[in-house]
This record gives structure tokens, sequence and C-alpha cells, in this order.
């Protein structure tokens, strides 16, 4: 269903200073507020109509009008007079037909009509350009739907190597490797602290955060072990690291925390037992951390101290 022409104006010019206009100037001298109100009353009416001219002959109309502006017939006829002599709306037009309007009003008028049919042009040219390219569209499916289907086997086979090889790209680590070894050095620590912990990751991706941590985050790998030992015997870490990923993202905080907690071990006297030290003012216990085991994949790469 097409949209309804549009028909007269919903809103209209209105000038900042009109009140310093000596037409509306004259009106209010002589009427004061209502003769102002009496003119831009009319003007709404005058542009709410098709041609922009209000047809006041009738009776019922001036009627209305003086409800509309709140004043007496007998004062609606005296503003309507010294708005004719004013020039406010054509003498001419209202003594011959007994209308409203003036050039001034027919001018503004015409440049909203104008604009109006330029946009009604622009929408039209719119509405076509989308329905020749949407004719474009349906053809251009079609055609890829018949090349689709007279596919051949050869290029199905090429498609499905060329998805392989994408997969087949991604790294993979050896059991041997340095970066698994971790894993289980990971793996082992969590279960020490949590006998029903059940591995449900992969080994292959838990060995790729490794490796960013250490290749591409700079930490050393006697870094990684002294965070791994701490985090998994602290009450609250030990529950929030259950995976390199999640290792990685919390690293330099818990590195952060751990230097603040952890005092480097002094023996006294030869006794090896742990002591207290005073860290930032505050006493703190001591947390010494147990030098890697032969088959650490850190053996060899941190020194433990004799």
């Amino acid at each position: 269903m097409a949209r309804p022409k549009k028909e007269g104006m919903d809103y209209f010019p209105h000038d900042t200073d009109a009140v310093n206009d000596e037409k509306i100037e004259a009106l209010r001298m002589l009427y004061g507020n209502d003769g102002y109100a009496f003119y831009f009353i009319l003007l709404e009416r005058i542009y709410r109509t098709n041609d922009f001219e209000l047809d006041i002959s009738d009776t019922e109309t001036m009627q209305i009008l003086c409800r509309k502006v709140d004043v007496t017939p007998e004062k609606f006829n005296s503003m309507l007079e010294t708005s004719l002599k004013w020039g406010c709306f054509d003498r001419e037009s209202y003594e011959k037909r007994g209308v409203l309007t003036s050039s001034g009003i027919k001018k503004r008028a015409d440049v909203v009509v104008q604009k109006r049919v330029k946009m009604r042009k622009k929408y039209r040219q719119s509405k076509e350009e989308v329905s020749e390219a949407q004719s474009k569209e349906e053809v251009s499916t079609s055609e890829t739907t018949q090349e689709t289907e007279a596919e051949t086997p050869q290029r199905k086979e090429k498609k499905s190597k060329g998805k392989k090889s994408i997969k087949d790209n991604r790294r993979k680590y050896a059991d041997d490797s340095p970066y698994i070894k971790m894993v289980h050095y990971l793996l082992e620590k969590i279960q020490a602290w949590k006998p029903d912990y059940v591995f449900r990751g992969s080994e292959q991706t838990w060995a790729d955060d490794f490796r960013k941590m250490h290749e591409i985050d700079k930490r050393s790998k006697e870094d990684i072990r002294n965070v791994i030992d701490w985090a998994t015997n602290d009450p609250f870490w030990q529950t929030n690291i259950l995976s390199a990923k999640k290792l990685r993202e919390k690293f330099d905080t818990l590195q952060a925390q751990m230097n603040k907690k952890v005092v480097p071990y002094h023996p006294r006297g030869g006794n090896n037992i742990a002591t207290h030290g005073n860290v930032h003012g505050r006493d703190r216990e001591t947390n010494p951390i147990d030098p890697p085991a032969s088959n650490s994949p850190f053996a060899g790469i941190i020194k433990t101290p004799v």
C-alpha cells in the first residue's frame, strides 16, 4: 500500500525577532498579547491547509477562530482589519475570495514543498536501486547454487585437504618436551592438595600456555616453578589456579603476593628450621621453596642453594 501523500505543514518558520516586526508591533500595541496570539494562531491554521490559504468566508469558521483566540467577534473583526491594513495578510485575496494568505506565507511554504518533492524523488530512486540490487543478488545466488551443485569430487577433496593443513599447522609438543613436563608438574602439585582433581583439559593446550609464558611473557623457568609451588600451597590461590591458562593470567599478581610473603631462608647456627623475618614492617612466616626434583622440567635450570 502506497504511503499517503503529505499535505500541509506540521510546522512553519517562526523568526526569533518576530515580536519586533512592525506589523506584529501594531497588533500588540492595539490589542496586547491578544493581537500576538491572533496572528500566530491564524498562521498555524493557514500552514495546515493544502494550498496555504485559510477560508474564513463562512460564519462557523469565524466563530471557531474567535474561540481559538479567545476574543469576542467584534474584537476579532477589529484585529482582522488591523492585520489587513498592516499587510499581515493579502487584502485582495480576502475581499475577493474570503481567504487569508500572503505572498510571504506562500513563499516560505514553497521552500518546504520543493524540499518535499526532492525527498520523494530521492526516495523513489533509492527504492529502485534497492530493487535492482535484490534482483542481481537473486541471480548471483542462483548461479552460485548451480556451481556448488556441479562441484566435482576433486574440488571437494582439495578443500578438505586445505582445512586439514590448517589444523596441522598447530604446534605439537612431544612427551619429553619441557613444556609437557611443566604440565605434569602443575598437575602433581594440584593433585597433592586436591586428590579428587580430575584433569579434563588438553596437555597440548596447557603446554602451549607454558610456552607462551616462557617465550612471550619472558618468565624464567625458575620463576614459573616458584610461583607454581607458592600458589598451590596458598589456601586462597590453590583453589583458583587449576590450569596453565589461569596461571599465566594471574602470574604478575601471584608473583607480587609471593614476594611479599616469602622471606629468603637464612639458617641460624646450622639449624634448618624456618625463621621469621620482618617484611615491609610486618612479621611474616617464611615459606622456603623446595629444590626441584631430578626429574622436574626445572631441574638443571634452578640452582639449589648449598
